[in-house]
């Protein structure tokens, strides 16, 4: 049985039973900051668990998009010499949300993998965590496993938690005996909890009870569910009774097209090569899932997870030719994978500029940071051990992950100091000031809620329904200080669409004071004051937002929305948002796309969204379904967490439609203007574009007209001329500079034979030291070339600009064994406190102050080199 018929047959089973079919949620998670990226079906379905959100169903399946690679669950060194561990892989599961729990759940996986997948039931053990008396009795007294395929483990093995907080609960989980060839031969020395490959994990049932808290404890959840998770890869390798997940015809396309690329076949390598194929295999649909979802490679978070993964695969690839593979085989997966994903085809331009760029890039770190490697080796033979120092300087200089580094380190026999590295880290980040915001963590009631009122008005009288001091809650605050005053409603916008927190103030008894920040604690809105008065649980306060503020970035907001729907329109629907900040003074856009965006291309977007603008159209703002919004072609902004049962559609007809929690103008007239200010690459494949709006447009038009007059008046021409004649200062300046370069070429020429008159022999070396006014590197490398073809010897010079100097020295070839440069260099840093670089012969660099007398300590150090 083949993939495509194996998901089909789950849907149908759990359709046929009342589950709502639910699309696989984004790789980035909107739902939860403290995950990297989504790691199981029950991501999307968080708050349902936790009973924050209802829908129209009370049951669901799916088959999600999982990547582990990072956080806590973490495959990635497993990844290729196991039969099983992939970072990413598809879960297939079926929920329940307050509706059935164990009884249910243990019935319709059973029936699901013995009748529908026709498993052998002999082989079939089942796990329960250890107290769980209920789910034992279930599986051996309703569904008959006998009491030696039973197996209670422990919490490592049978509690599941999503991440460090929220839903989680006991599990049980479906093992199959695959028989003695995949590990112990002996069943008293194995089972479901050994580390060997005989017993393979299928299905895992989840049945949350609890909501782990920041302290470690477990809240009971108001309803139990049941969250189930089943790797498809898994199932796939079971049922049609191969080695492992890469033999299944999941992987049979990837491995082709590697098997085509690199003339070997896979079956026909050995171990060592036979997990190169399969790393390739396992990162090419990591890497193109993750991109196809906004991820880009960067040098931290998410982005350098992705990196990691790529830079893996590079390492592997060396190991099956010299060729650069990785990024071809990005298009196999597209092609397999697009009827399930559509988003893989908008995106597959993207996805190979991106993977092409970062193999690319990482290709001339990865000789030059395995060679350092291998002086490590040598260094270490006693220990085979590679510091922690080592490793990381690996990581900074070269970015080589750790991950990399040991899989090197093991191959050659050696291990790597982890724990060291990790110091290094940490030392590095105090030293850049890198701090992590703590999240604020405040026992608050669930019934504390703030009603939201700020799409209606800007000023809103209420009462304080809370007060939050020191982190906990009070009923009364004493005036002087700093506290969160939540009120029963408020106009307060916090975030949404990536528009800023507004600015306002809160007023009692007409004592108005600002506020310092707003934020959510739980569902209510905070503002944070220093207390201008006693402060106390029901009094009266007036909310009031900042209406220029607020106004302003309403407009950005509404031209954010244009501004991608401009972009779609003129470039395609391969453009895809991956950020985006609306702030009062400015709109910021990240969006993929694979090429650089011209001037006529910039201009075209401003053209389009300002003739949007002129034409004056209503932004229609609604509640509707998602699978109403989705039908209408409504686009999701990155990033978002949207309730499929009621999401707010910001629509401009015929032009924009966007599932939004921002604030916008009622019509496209009312942003005045619009102006793109700069557009930027991040990185292959990902752009930026920053623009402003209404008042700020016209200040910027009337300060660039502005300057166009003043150089029109300057310069004496029309203004439609003014580029022209800059244009041609500019040439003119460049052929007085190359006419200037001549004549300074000539005068230090004809100084030449004076200088070498000046050259004294110290140690049996020529010797001389050139002060210098306003001459380039390029200008003292010749001089020395120059005084070297004459008279082979040691020169030194300097030229002195402005506050800062440089210099240059060439020593002649016949003398740089006896003369050491790079002892020379050490010494120039350390006493003289000058840096610089270069090779055996040639050494330059610069100081912000020059020392008279370096010429004499330069020449005591030469003094000192006896031979």
């Amino acid at each position: 049985m083949k993939s495509p018929e194996i998901r089909q047959k789950f849907f149908d089973f759990f359709s046929k039973r009342q589950h709502e079919k639910v699309a696989s949620s984004s790789l980035i998670p909107a739902h939860n900051p403290t995950l990297l990226f989504t790691n199981a079906g029950m991501n999307q379905f968080t708050d349902l668990f936790l009973g924050l959100e209802k829908r129209s169903y009370t049951r669901a399946v799916s088959i999600q998009k999982c990547v582990r690679a990072g956080g806590k669950h973490n495959d990635l060194e497993n990844v290729g010499f196991t039969k099983r561990h992939l970072t990413f892989f598809e879960m297939m599961g079926n929920f329940s949300f307050g509706d059935y729990f164990k009884k249910e759940a243990i019935e319709y996986a059973w029936d699901f993998l013995t009748k529908e997948m026709k498993l052998p039931i002999e082989k079939l053990h089942a796990t329960v965590y250890k107290t769980d008396d209920e789910s034992y009795d279930l599986w051996h007294t309703i569904i008959g496993i006998p009491e030696k395929r039973m197996h209670r483990l422990g919490e490592a093995e049978n509690f599941w938690q999503m991440g460090d907080t929220g839903p989680c609960g006991p599990c049980t989980e479906i093992h199959i005996d695959r028989g003695p060839e995949f590990g112990h031969k002996n069943l008293a020395n194995c089972g479901p909890a050994c580390d060997c490959d005989r017993f393979l994990e299928i299905w895992n049932l989840v049945f949350m009870q609890f909501d782990r808290q920041p302290d470690g404890t477990d809240k009971p959840l108001k309803q139990t569910g049941v969250d189930t998770g089943m790797g498809l890869e898994r199932l796939c390798s079971v049922v049609q009774n191969v080695d492992s997940v890469y033999e299944t015809d999941i992987f049979a396309n990837i491995i082709k097209k590697i098997e085509e690329l690199t003339d070997k076949k896979y079956a026909a390598q050995n171990p060592q090569l036979k997990a190169a194929f399969n790393v390739l295999a396992d990162h090419i649909r990591s890497s193109t899932m993750l991109i196809a979802d906004g991820c880009a490679p960067s040098n931290d978070g998410r982005g350098y997870v992705l990196r990691k993964i790529i830079r893996r695969a590079a390492l592997f690839t060396q190991k099956l030719t010299d060729q650069s593979i990785f990024p071809e085989l990005s298009k196999v997966v597209i092609q397999d994978f697009a009827p399930y994903y559509p988003e893989l085809k908008a995106q597959q331009e993207v996805i190979f500029k991106i993977l092409d760029s970062e193999v690319k890039k990482f290709a001339t770190s990865l000789i030059r940071g395995q060679n350092i490697l291998e002086k490590y080796f040598d260094e270490t033979k006693d220990t085979k051990t590679i510091t922690g120092e080592q490793a990381f300087k690996l990581y900074d200089t070269f970015g080589f992950p750790i991950e990399l580094t040991k899989v090197i380190a093991h191959e050659k026999g050696y291990t790597v100091d982890t724990v060291g590295f990790e110091v290094a880290m940490s030392k590095q980040q105090e030293q850049s000031n890198k701090q992590t915001q703590e999240a604020l963590h405040v026992d608050l009631d669930e019934v504390v809620v703030t009603e939201f009122t700020g799409y209606k008005e800007l000023q809103t009288l209420s009462e304080i329904i809370a007060l939050v001091h020191d982190g906990k809650v009070v009923d009364f605050v004493p005036q002087g200080k700093t506290c969160y005053v939540i009120a029963k409603k408020s106009p307060f916008f916090i975030v949404g669409g990536g528009q800023v927190p507004d600015k306002g103030w809160l007023e009692f008894n007409a004592i108005r004071v600002p506020h310092s920040e707003v934020r959510y604690i739980n569902n209510a809105i905070a503002a944070q004051i220093i207390a201008p008065l006693d402060l106390k649980v029901g009094d009266q306060v007036t909310s009031i937002v900042n209406e220029a503020l607020r106004v302003a970035a309403m407009k950005n907001h509404t031209a954010t929305h244009m501004l991608q729907s401009a972009l779609i329109a003129l470039f395609g629907n391969q453009i895809k948002q991956s950020g985006s900040l609306v702030h009062p003074d400015y709109l910021r856009f990240d969006f993929t796309y694979h090429e650089n965006l011209s001037s006529d291309e910039i201009k075209k977007v401003e053209d389009l969204v300002n003739e949007k603008i002129r034409e004056n159209s209503k932004v229609i703002v609604e509640y509707t379904t998602l699978k109403d919004a989705q039908s209408r072609g409504a686009l999701a902004f990155f990033g978002d967490k949207y309730k499929p049962e009621n999401v707010r559609l910001v629509e401009i007809p015929h032009f924009s439609a966007e599932l939004c929690g921002g604030t916008h103008v009622h019509a496209t007239g009312d942003i005045g203007a619009f102006k793109i200010t700069e557009v930027t690459a991040l990185s292959a494949g990902h752009r930026r574009i920053f623009a402003v709006t209404g008042h700020k447009a016209i200040e910027l038009f009337q300060e660039c007209f502005d300057i166009l007059k003043h150089l029109s008046q300057e310069f004496k021409v029309k203004r439609e001329e003014v580029l022209a004649h800059v244009a041609k200062q500019k040439e003119q300046i460049k052929e007085v500079s190359n006419e200037l370069k001549q004549v300074k070429q000539q005068l230090w020429k004809s100084g030449l034979p004076e200088w070498l008159n000046q050259v004294t022999i110290i140690n049996d070396i020529p010797f001389l030291f050139l002060a210098l006014k306003d001459f380039s590197m390029e200008e003292m490398r010749e001089i020395a070339s120059q005084l070297n073809s004459k008279k082979p010897g040691f020169y030194f010079m300097v030229s002195t600009a402005d506050d800062r100097f440089n210099f240059f020295c060439s020593v002649a070839p016949q003398f740089k064994d006896t003369l050491n440069l790079k002892d020379f260099g050490l010494w120039l840093k350390e006493k003289q406190g000058l840096r610089g670089g270069g090779s055996d012969t040639n050494l330059s660099g610069g100081g912000a102050k020059y020392d008279p007398n370096l010429a004499s300590s330069i020449m005591q150090w030469l003094e000192s080199q006896k031979h």
